[in-house]
């Protein structure tokens, strides 16, 4: 399920009670990192801010809730080490945890510019959006798609980034997730910054081909990840551009590298 907070205001109460205060003139987001800019022309970057406070809206609410930036990390498994997590809570009811567990157990958020819409959509360059880390979005910054940089030949991941999270809701028409948590899936892209897992390894082979994509959703569906949630032939009623690009034979792995049906950012295999 997504959870998605907008950063509205910062309280540094890290500094103690008897800190001379420091308006707030901007707050950014360069990576996963906050930067915030005060009149005296102090920045505080990073895990300087480790203990500080936010105060956020909802999606769907107005309403300001405070939170508390506990633990400032970088991703131990982010090989590039450019990624912060952030464990946050809220002061208002200690103890309990505000984003789901990741695949190791944690319970983490981090901050990205821009906004996106319920099904993932980027609806913005202007802004700042909070994210789990176990969310789509979230997973497919770890996923090593970080919608910020650039490659050294210039080609942006911000499409990888989209593309990951249509593939990660297995939101094959690109306006509703149809997967189902707990969901083995094993993905690669053009690019080579993920690979397929070796055929002869366990798990690869439960898995069989199931789709290719680029960021406005599937671009061929050789099965879909949950039947109960939706069908081939309920995906070609709903998804009229899908029709001639739907099951193994009108959809296969090969096809897909090939370009067959567009340029695939991301290709994916699932039981």
């Amino acid at each position: 399920m997504w959870r998605w907070l907008f950063v509205c205001v910062l309280i540094l109460s890290s500094g103690g009670a008897s800190a001379a205060p420091d308006r707030i003139v901007d707050v950014a987001v360069e990576g996963t990192a906050f930067r915030v800019t005060l009149a005296s022309g102090r920045v505080l970057a990073g895990r300087d801010l480790e203990g500080a406070t936010l105060s956020v809206a909802f999606a769907d609410s107005d309403d300001l809730q405070p939170i508390r930036l506990d633990r400032i990390l970088v991703d131990p498994h982010d090989a590039g080490q450019e990624t912060l997590l952030y464990h946050i809570s809220d002061p208002l009811n200690p103890g309990a945890e505000l984003c789901s567990a990741d695949a190791w157990g944690e319970h983490w958020a981090f901050p990205l510019r821009g906004r996106w819409d319920a099904n993932g959509v980027r609806t913005s360059d202007r802004g700042l959006t909070l994210t789990c880390a176990a969310d789509a979005q979230g997973k497919c910054v770890r996923f090593g798609y970080k919608p910020w940089k650039q490659l050294a030949d210039g080609t942006s991941l911000a499409p990888y980034h989209q593309a990951c999270i249509r593939m990660v809701r297995a939101d094959y028409c690109g306006d509703q997730g149809t997967t189902r948590n707990g969901m083995l899936i094993d993905y690669y892209d053009s690019l080579g910054l993920a690979k397929a897992a070796e055929p002869a390894e366990a798990d690869a082979k439960k898995l069989a081909f199931e789709a290719a994509w680029d960021a406005s959703g599937a671009l061929c569906v050789a099965h879909t990840r949950v039947p109960e949630n939706v069908t081939l032939q309920e995906l070609a009623e709903r998804c009229p551009r899908l029709r001639d690009r739907l099951g193994p034979e009108a959809c296969t792995q090969a096809m897909a590298e090939q370009g067959r049906f567009g340029r695939a950012l991301i290709l994916n295999k699932s039981p």
